[in-house]
């Protein structure tokens, strides 16, 4: 028999104490099991109520509560990984017939993000009160995306939880995987320029101001080439932090500027004209819109509600308000796959499986298969955007250092003829 006769109590400390709550699993003489939780000064207090009561605790430990996650300094980002990793076990443990409640205590101790184990703490305890678990998700949309809460509040609405969470769990890993994809593929090239950068910098300002005086006393006419690189390393020994803090100045303005509002709708619809860029981003684009919306789609979520969510998760502002234009014609009753032409965003193949699906009635198991296709259509031109980028940079990088040799070595020939 199990007990829980203070979930509700609380205890004062003395002097002012800083009041926690505490999970507790105790029992008396008569073999009788009591857990709950209870808000106490210490653990002390914590065993004095307990055994007032004649219950003798067998375990007992702190709950970290979501309003003490600023006191520990976590960060509030809850990454795709760790949402596959979370989705993961908590699908395997529903499976094997473990009840949400013991999901949510075993999560809230065993997940390697510190974040998450603070808020299923906190969500272990409302569901022990008698919230449902797609109510204690409603309340912490900063924590977790909209398609995680949506997901979920159909799974246990519809009695497929177990099976919606595996689905969430592929979801989030494939969106992992592009996005290391990415980060990958941009890497190098980022490595390679910030060398370069560095490289320029220790030859104008430490190697070329060696050679100044040597020049200076020969007396000769410089070449072309030698007296601008000698303009600029002068440039740099005196106003090279300026130049830096603008530099830094500039990035952070462009972040800010293309971050929101309509320079975010300009910036990503340059991308979309660049010629190597563009095809990679429709790819991005078209694999998180048919994965997002086919997943959302076999779990039983209306179409409307579907878009609404896909619209977040697409990643471009230019494909952001065209969804809008698509959801409007959906909410009248209309199709998807005749405004979605119209947008001339989307690929010739996704447009005709969207259309196929709607026929059909496979609208769901269409886009998953199209979503597949450009997972690795999108990773296939990444692999060739960056060995593209790979010797655009190596000759950048080269062709700076010879005109920083070819500039120091021509009047050292001149001087060495003359001397000759």
């Amino acid at each position: 028999m199990v007990n829980d006769f203070t979930r509700s109590t609380v205890v004062r400390g003395k002097g002012g104490c800083n009041i926690a709550r505490y999970r507790y699993l105790a029992k008396n003489m008569q073999g009788t099991t009591a857990s709950g939780t209870l808000e106490a000064s210490n653990r002390r207090e914590v065993y004095r109520l307990l055994k007032e009561r004649d219950y003798y605790p067998i375990k007992v430990e702190k709950v970290i509560q979501v309003r003490d996650i600023k006191d520990l300094k976590i960060s509030s980002k809850i990454n795709s990984r760790d949402l596959a990793v979370l989705c993961k076990q908590f699908s395997t443990m529903l499976k094997a017939g473990i009840p949400i409640v013991k999901c949510l205590d075993i999560l809230s101790k065993q997940l390697s993000n510190r974040l998450l184990r603070s808020v299923f703490a906190e969500m272990y305890t409302e569901v022990r009160s008698g919230r449902s678990l797609s109510e204690s998700l409603a309340g912490r949309g900063k924590y977790f995306p909209q398609l995680f809460t949506s997901m979920v509040e159909a799974g246990e609405a519809s009695g497929t939880l177990d099976e919606v969470l595996g689905n969430l769990a592929q979801h989030y890993e494939k969106e992992h995987k592009l996005i290391q994809k990415v980060k990958n593929s941009m890497t190098y090239p980022v490595i390679v320029l910030v060398v370069a950068v560095a490289v320029v910098y220790f030859l104008l300002t430490v190697v070329v101001p060696t050679f100044v005086s040597i020049f200076s006393r020969s007396g000769a006419m410089l070449p072309l080439p030698t007296r601008m690189l000698l303009y600029l390393s002068d440039f740099m020994l005196k106003y090279g932090i300026f130049v830096l803090l603008f530099l830094i100045m500039l990035a952070f303005g462009f972040y800010l500027a293309t971050s929101r509002g309509e320079g975010r709708y300009k910036w990503h619809k340059l991308l979309l004209r660049l010629p190597m860029v563009k095809t990679v981003v429709v790819q991005s684009i078209s694999t998180r819109f048919s994965g997002t919306l086919g997943i959302l789609l076999r779990t039983g979520i209306p179409l409307v509600t579907a878009l609404e969510i896909v619209k977040k998760v697409v990643g471009n502002e230019v494909a952001q308000r065209g969804l809008q234009y698509v959801q409007e014609t959906a909410r009248k009753g209309g199709g998807i796959s005749a405004p979605l032409e119209q947008l001339n965003l989307f690929p010739p193949m996704l447009i005709q499986m969207v259309r196929i699906g709607e026929e059909s009635g496979t609208l769901d198991e269409m886009l998953l298969k199209t979503a597949e296709f450009y997972e690795g259509e999108l990773e296939t031109n990444l692999t060739r955007l960056t060995t593209l980028l790979e010797p655009m940079v190596i000759v950048l990088l080269g062709g700076i250092v010879a005109f920083i040799v070819l500039s120091i070595a021509l009047p050292m020939f001149e001087m060495t003829s003359f001397v000759g």
